[in-house]
């Protein structure tokens, strides 16, 4: 656990990175300390598959949420030039992997496109955001939307 003001240092630390032309075969792949590290920075993704990926799930209002979100991180995606998995499933469940695929793992660079994803503004169901540790309650006059 780190403090939420430390947190947040790391998380802009992470987006003031850049991802443009970064990744190649020679990009090193993050240590099982590195990665540890870096998600405490970004309490919305988890390691998956293996240690490979990290991913980022969350239940949207609705269809068109999700899709709209997907819209927004897809154009992060593209300014920085580092591509994830983008899933919806079950009409709003939203899952996103980010993975070196030169390097079959995960880099800084995965970490980096990570924050940036999650400064895109996601509509997510009010059921499924009370549930979410990383979730602190907004005054009810902001609604349920969230930015990191």
């Amino acid at each position: 656990e780190i403090a939420d003001d430390e947190r947040k240092k790391m998380a802009a630390q992470l987006r003031e990175m850049d991802c443009k032309g970064a990744c190649s075969k020679e990009t090193p792949l993050c240590t099982e300390a590195e990665i540890a590290d870096k998600l405490l920075a970004l309490p919305m993704w988890k390691l998956g598959e293996g240690g490979k990926v990290i991913v980022r799930t969350f239940t949207a209002r609705n269809f068109q949420a999700g899709m709209d979100f997907i819209v927004k991180a897809g154009a992060v995606a593209e300014v920085e030039g580092h591509h994830p998995d983008l899933h919806l499933v079950q009409y709003r469940d939203v899952r996103v992997e980010i993975w070196t695929h030169a390097v079959g793992g995960v880099t800084i660079y995965d970490f980096v496109l990570a924050a940036k994803i999650d400064a895109v503004e996601a509509d997510y169901s009010p059921k499924w955001l009370k549930e979410q540790p990383w979730h602190v309650p907004a005054s009810p006059a902001a609604g349920l939307s969230h930015t990191a």
